[in-house]
């Protein structure tokens, strides 16, 4: 149980990508739908991005759990 612990504490990383903002006072209609465009096409992009990232995390995750199992000779913790 504690091996287990240990790694998952090594593969909890959190890998952001920031938007950046800044305090805009007066915008025409026409600048505000260009950056709201912007902005969802960016937000996307970064959702698209995080999803491989995830995905080979939690691969790695199973991974380890199952060489625990290996190495626990095949014992449940359960």
């Amino acid at each position: 149980m504690d091996k287990e612990k240990k790694a998952l504490e090594k593969a909890m990383v959190f890998e952001t990508d920031e938007i950046i903002t800044a305090k805009v006072y007066k915008v025409s209609p026409e600048q505000k739908e260009e950056l709201d465009r912007f902005s969802a096409e960016r937000h996307e992009k970064l959702f698209e991005n995080a999803i491989p990232k995830i995905r080979a995390r939690y691969d790695q995750l199973v991974k380890i759990r199952q060489q625990q199992k290996v190495d626990d000779g095949g014992k449940s913790s359960e």
